[in-house]
C-alpha cells in the first residue's frame, strides 16, 4: 500500500514534535479533514496544511469547513496552531491570533493563505484579509508550540 501525501507530511509534522523531546499525548482529532491533531489532552490543537509546490511562494487554500473545523479545534484546546508545510522547505507555525489577522471571521467558500521567502530568511506570510506585519521563522516551530 502506498504511501499517501497527507500521511508524508503530517508525518513529518509529528516527527518534528517527538523530535523536540517533549514528553507528549498526540490524537487524531474527529473530523473529516484528516488534518487536525491534539496534543497533550486538548493542551495543544494543530491543523496541518501542504503544498506541494517546490518554489517559493506557497499558497494554501482554506475552504470554509476547514476554518470552521479551525474553530471548533480552538474552543476546545487552550492553544491552537496552523502549522503549514512549504512542501521539503519548511514549517511555517502561526498561532490563532496571527491566523485570525489574516483570515477574518468571515469565512468566504474559499480563502487562501501565502507564505514566501528567500533563501536564509523568514517566512512572509498573507491571507485573504491581511498580512502579518512580522515573518515567521522555519526554525520556530516546533518550539512555538510549548512556549
Amino acid at each position: 500500500m502506498s504511501i499517501k501525501s497527507y500521511e508524508f507530511y503530517h508525518g513529518s509534522v509529528i516527527s518534528r514534535i517527538i523530535e523536540y523531546g517533549k514528553l507528549i499525548k498526540i490524537q487524531t482529532f474527529p473530523s473529516d479533514s484528516n488534518s487536525s491533531f491534539s496534543i497533550n489532552d486538548n493542551e495543544i490543537g494543530i491543523f496541518i496544511k501542504y503544498t506541494e509546490a517546490r518554489i517559493s511562494p506557497w499558497r494554501f487554500t482554506f475552504k470554509n469547513s476547514h476554518q470552521k473545523e479551525i474553530e471548533y479545534i480552538k474552543d476546545l484546546h487552550k492553544k491552537t496552531f496552523i502549522i503549514l508545510v512549504c512542501n521539503d522547505d519548511g514549517f511555517c507555525c502561526l498561532s490563532w491570533k496571527e491566523y485570525k489577522e489574516i483570515l477574518d471571521a468571515s469565512y468566504d467558500l474559499f480563502e487562501w493563505i501565502s507564505c514566501s521567502r528567500m533563501r536564509r530568511e523568514k517566512y512572509t506570510v498573507k491571507g485573504t484579509d491581511g498580512k502579518l506585519k512580522h515573518k515567521i521563522g522555519p526554525g520556530s516551530f516546533p518550539g512555538k508550540l510549548f512556549e
